[in-house]
């Protein structure tokens, strides 16, 4: 049955740890014994899929759907994902400096409830630099990281603005952490 699996041939099949899932397969490895198979995403909606590497004796059933012939997916735009892959690297390495000795878990804790919140971007918006958080382009937040102490590095109305909005993001981050 592996041995049909071609890109673009839809299947359905049952893992051995019960999963049933339903999809394209994109590529199969007879030498290795995996294939990738790729489903519509139904969290991120419209043109997202959800991948998956499956061992060929992961599959505990499979059949084919729909056969297909030739297939031609779009070209990879190889510099975006350099580029993405640059950044989530920067990213990890100043997430790193969060666990030097004397950095409470709050602080980590504080860091990560910002990164995920704000946007992305080539920059990094959040950053550590013991003893502070620097937050988007004007802000720090100073020990002990409560919302009173966050301030803006200069006296402009954008730092002003952006301050303001981080502050609301630390005290969502401290209420929402009272409740569970």
């Amino acid at each position: 049955m592996m041995k049909d699996l071609r890109s673009g041939t839809h299947v359905e099949l049952t893992s051995h740890d019960g999963q049933n899932l339903s999809g394209e397969v994109l590529f199969s490895d007879e030498v290795l014994k995996y294939f990738v198979f790729q489903q519509p995403s139904k969290k991120n909606g419209h043109n997202a899929f959800d991948v998956y590497l499956f061992p060929h004796d992961s599959v505990k059933d499979m059949r084919i759907t729909k056969q297909n012939g030739n297939v031609r997916y779009p070209e990879i735009d190889l510099e975006k994902v350099s580029a993405r892959s640059r950044s989530n690297q920067k990213t990890e390495q100043e997430r790193l400096k969060l666990f030097e000795p004397g950095v409470p878990i709050d602080v980590r804790d504080l860091f990560d409830d910002l990164s995920k919140t704000l946007p992305a971007s080539d920059r990094l918006q959040v950053r550590w630099k013991k003893p502070l958080i620097h937050v988007l382009e004007y802000t720090v937040i100073k020990p002990p990281y409560t919302a009173e102490n966050v301030q803006e590095r200069n006296d402009s109305l954008k730092a002003k603005a952006e301050r303001d909005y981080v502050k609301k993001l630390v005290e969502k981050f401290y209420s929402e952490r009272k409740k569970s």
